[in-house]
Formats: C-alpha cells, structure tokens, sequence
C-alpha cells in the first residue's frame, strides 16, 4: 500500500514571521543598490541567458517575429559577442515554451536592455536569499549561529552562483521554486506544489530527472491534487500562449532540436571525449547507465518511503542531472544549494562533537576549491580546469548525499544512535 507524506508537527513560530518580516523590509532596502550595482555590471560581461527571452518578447510584442526564428540568436549573439557566435559558444538559440516565455513579457516592454536585464539580476539575487532560507528550512537543522551566517555567505559568494548572477540565469529562480515545490508537498499543500511544478517545467538539463521523480511519486501514491494543481495552472498557462501565438508548438520543438544539436556547454559524454578520445564515448555512456540504474534504484524506494526518503532521493536527483549526459553549463551547478544544504545538516547533526568542524570544513572546501581552480589552475591548464570545475559540485554532491544516506532516511532509534548525537 503506498504510504503519503504526513504534514509536518512544526508550523511557523512568531519568530518565524518576525525573521522573515525583517528579511522583506532588509531586501526592499537592498533592491536599490542591487538594481545600479547590477545596472553598472550589465554593460560589462554576460547577460545572454535573459537577452534571449528578452529579445524574443519584443521580437514577438513589437515586431511580430516569430520567437523561435534565427532572428532571435542573431540579435543576442550581437548583443554578447558583438559578432555571431562561433564554434564553442553558446548559439543563444530559444528553447522556453512559449507559456513560460510569456512571463518574461513584462520586462521585454522596456527597451534598454541593461535596464531590463538590472531587474531580473535583482529578482534573481531575491530569489537567492530566499532559496537558501528556504533549502536550510526543509533540512529542519537548528544550526548553530556561526553556520547560519556562513551558509547564505557561501550561497551567495559561492563561484556557481557567481556565474548565474552573471548570466542572469534563471535557474536561481528555478531553485526557488524547487525548494518550494518541497516544502508544500511536505506541509500537504498538494495544489501548491502542482502549482509550482508547472511553472518550473522548462531547463530540462537542470531539474528534468527532479520533476519526473515527482511525478512518478505523484501517480504511485496516488496524490491526485498535485495533478489537479499542475493541470490547472498548465491549463491556464495554456490557453493565455495560445490566445497570443496559436502555432507556437512546432517551432519550439525545431528550436529545441537545433538547440541539442548545438555544440557547446558541458556534459559527461564531451568532458570523456576530450580527454580520451578513443573510449570517452563508451566510457561516458557506461557511467550515465550506471547513474541512472542507481537513480531508478533510489527512486523505487523513496516513492513508498516516508518523506525524508523522499527529500533525499529528490535532492540526489538534481545533483545527478549534470552525470547523466544532459548538456548544461557551468550556472546551473548553483542549484545544488538545496543538497548541499542538506549534506552539511546532517554531518553537523550526526557527529555532534566534531560536527561544527566537519561541517565546517565540508563547507570551505565546496566554496574555495573551485575559486582556487578558477584563479589558479584556469589560465594555466585552461579547457581541462573547466572541465573539472563542471563535475567537482555535482560529484562532491554525490559523494556527500551518499555519505549521509544512512541517518539521512533512518531517524536514530535505538539508544546507541542517541548516545552518539550527544
């Protein structure tokens, strides 16, 4: 019989919405000085992954351009290269359906992009904030204070979410959502959590194995409100993308077939490749079968487990989405705050007396290792150091999950477990 998640016992305290009421006020004091600091960093570097959507809103609005048409890539291509794109960069080639893409319309009425780009860069750096708070709120750690000023320090400073804020990448927003879309399913928001599903259902390469772990969850234990919030919202999203562009379907599919035929970005299959050339392929396609046979391994238990089995399994997920083959870049590893949150709770629970320096250290070397490399190793070594930055988070990911799956999913139960927490 397939067992559903029970609302949690704790609901938020006073403390609670006092914290978060001074996190508000703090973040609309902050939304300023980020919106120039970000005005003044657009006109330097990056930017292409909101350019896209950017430029496809006002190609569609005030031009009447087909979204998905070359025009797009061309126009963004200028706007970051100053040139159009050549082999290794990123053809900036549309590949969001057109429902999400209708959420980036706001924005595309204005015509300065460094405008534009500054408040999205600003959202996303919200967004930021809120998905730590969020990632160490589903860990149920009462951390000790050095810890919960060190984590935002790291998430927030950390060389991959360096990266997103550059590109202003969605994908800090799309974090977000995912610790939502946990955080309701464990409070029996079941609508709420289909809700958010369907607004992340896009960037397949960064939570695609994490969304389809949800629903095979969903239909196993027949929790049909999450469908039914899910298909309310697709319904709606629906019907506003095919009210404004009726025919969007088919060119969206032929943009996201170029788009997977494009040669750049990271993945196991290129990084293998490079560096053994003869067997790379081969070897790339052994380890993404083997991930996925432990993948589906995982899933078939934690679907009928409780829910910190659950919670484990969903953050193993995106932290094995960059080891499967998907083509990603080096952004998008800023989504693996939600595991890397969950890695660090459980150490500093478990080892109670050496748990504040194992943490600790668990924590510097996931933030200084890969600036190390990048201001080290990078102009020296070149393409190879990139390489190794792309698979060290998801890899020391991996190996943490791992480490900690046993008290991760087995509360201690015996008077022995209890002994060595304290």
């Amino acid at each position: 019989m397939a067992t559903s998640f029970k609302p949690p016992s704790k609901s938020l305290t006073l403390r609670d919405y006092q914290f978060i009421a001074l996190v508000m006020v703090v973040f609309a004091i902050l939304s300023i000085g980020l919106f120039f600091a970000n005005r003044n960093l657009g006109t330097r570097f990056g930017g292409g992954e909101f350019y896209m959507p950017w430029v496809a809103g006002r190609a569609f609005i005030f031009e009447r351009f087909d979204p998905y048409s070359s025009y797009v890539p061309e126009q963004v291509q200028n706007l970051i290269y100053e040139r159009a794109a050549r082999a290794g960069d990123e053809p900036y080639i549309l590949d969001i359906p057109f429902h999400i893409l209708l959420v980036y319309f706001p924005l595309s009425l204005l015509s300065d992009p460094q405008t534009a780009r500054a408040i999205f860069t600003v959202l996303c750096e919200l967004a930021l904030f809120a998905f730590a708070f969020l990632s160490l709120r589903l860990t149920d750690w009462e951390s000790p204070r050095v810890f919960g000023v060190l984590f935002p320090v790291f998430c927030v400073f950390n060389f991959y979410t360096f990266q997103a804020v550059i590109e202003a990448t969605p994908v800090l927003l799309l974090g977000l959502l995912y610790a939502g879309i946990l955080l309701a399913i464990r409070a029996g928001q079941d609508e709420l959590a289909g809700a958010l599903v369907a607004l992340s259902f896009y960037h397949w390469e960064v939570g695609g194995l994490f969304i389809l772990f949800i629903f095979l969850m969903t239909m196993y234990q027949k929790r049909t409100r999450i469908l039914a919030g899910f298909g309310m919202a697709t319904l709606i999203f629906l019907a506003a993308s095919f009210l404004a562009y009726p025919n969007w379907p088919i060119p969206f599919l032929r943009a996201t077939l170029g788009n997977l035929r494009a040669d750049f970005g990271f993945s196991l299959q290129s990084i293998l490749t490079h560096l053994w050339p003869s067997h790379g392929r081969t070897l790339a396609w052994v380890f993404a079968i083997l991930f996925l046979a432990a993948l589906g391994y995982e899933w078939s238990i934690a679907r009928k487990s409780d829910y910190r089995h659950f919670y484990w399994a969903s953050c193993l997920s995106l932290a094995a989405a960059p080891l499967v083959g998907f083509r990603s870049e080096m952004e998008n590893l800023a989504i693996l705050i939600l595991p890397l949150a969950f890695v660090f709770s459980i150490a500093n629970q478990r080892w109670r007396r050496t748990g504040d320096v194992l943490t600790l250290f668990l924590l510097v070397t996931a933030f200084t290792v890969p600036w190390a490399l990048y201001f080290f190793a990078l102009p020296q070594f070149g393409k190879i150091i990139e390489e190794i930055l792309y698979l060290f988070p998801p890899l020391f990911t991996v190996i943490g999950l791992y480490w900690i799956r046993w008290w991760a999913i087995r509360p201690p139960r015996v008077w022995s477990d209890f002994a060595r927490l304290n």
